[in-house]
């Protein structure tokens, strides 16, 4: 997913080992507290690792974080 004007990705959607994945950009200080904070958020795969988060769908990340953090990918990329 990217935004029509500079094609900038905000969000891309994959599986990855068996699971439904989401790569989203993020400030790279908050991305290591989600890293802590929950398992289902990993070093972004195949990104940069310091700005980009893996997180995995139907683990143990909230809906209204999931949305959250796109919401954050989002403006971080526009």
């Amino acid at each position: 997913m990217r935004h029509r004007g500079n094609k900038k990705s905000f969000a891309l959607i994959m599986r990855h080992n068996g699971k439904l994945c989401l790569n989203l950009k993020c400030d790279p200080f908050e991305a290591g507290l989600l890293r802590q904070s929950f398992k289902g958020v990993l070093p972004g795969w195949h990104m940069n690792k310091q700005h980009w988060n893996t997180v995995v769908m139907g683990g143990d990340v909230p809906q209204d974080e999931i949305e959250r953090m796109i919401r954050r990918s989002w403006q971080l990329t526009l």
